[in-house]
């Protein structure tokens, strides 16, 4: 099982730093600086929580990537998740269940996308929209099933395993169709 993780790690951090801007590796610390955290989110609130910039009145028409917390562009929540996947991995490495179930959380429960951002890509995207929000939603489901995995107490490293991969195919897929195209930052 350590082999996979490692490989899971070498991976998220090669990923995660591709995505460009502050060290996506490197993970949160508390404020005695010894222990990674991911930020907790406010457990009241859904993944579901907004509707399109012009739109707030239609729940009908949310977007799937809206999640908790305040609303935020998408390349500071991509760097983001890409610390709590970094600080989930090491969690596995070290058997820290509690930073694997905290990181866990931050990841199922990201800040949802800025209004303007959603804007932005959707004028970007046009017709492709629909496909973005399908791979966010399965993104978003595969985490809250990683997430689920890791609550109450005994936590199964298989099961967890599972579930990361799930999130990584659905982020891959993701970023392999749009990143380039949603860039707001140059290629480093």
């Amino acid at each position: 099982m350590r082999g996979r993780a490692v490989l899971l790690l070498i991976g998220i951090v090669a990923f995660s730093g591709a995505c460009g801007g502050e060290d996506a590796g490197q993970a949160q610390r508390d404020a005695s600086g010894d222990t990674a955290v991911a930020a907790q989110p406010d457990p009241g609130t859904s993944h579901d929580a907004h509707a399109p910039a012009g739109d707030v009145a239609d729940d009908s028409a949310a977007h799937a990537h809206a999640g908790t917390g305040e609303a935020r562009d998408l390349l500071p929540i991509m760097q983001k998740l890409g610390s709590d996947m970094a600080a989930l991995t090491h969690g596995i490495m070290t058997e820290d269940t509690a930073l694997v179930a905290r990181s866990a959380e931050a990841i199922a429960h990201h800040a949802p996308i800025a209004p303007s951002d959603i804007d932005r890509i959707h004028a970007e995207l046009g017709d492709a929209m629909a496909e973005f929000e399908r791979l966010d939603e399965e993104v978003h489901e595969a985490s809250v099933r990683l997430h689920e995995a890791v609550e109450g107490g005994a936590v199964d490293m298989e099961a967890v395993l599972s579930r990361l991969n799930e999130v990584q195919r659905g982020c891959v897929a993701c970023h392999t169709l749009f990143r380039d195209r949603l860039r707001t930052n140059p290629r480093q």
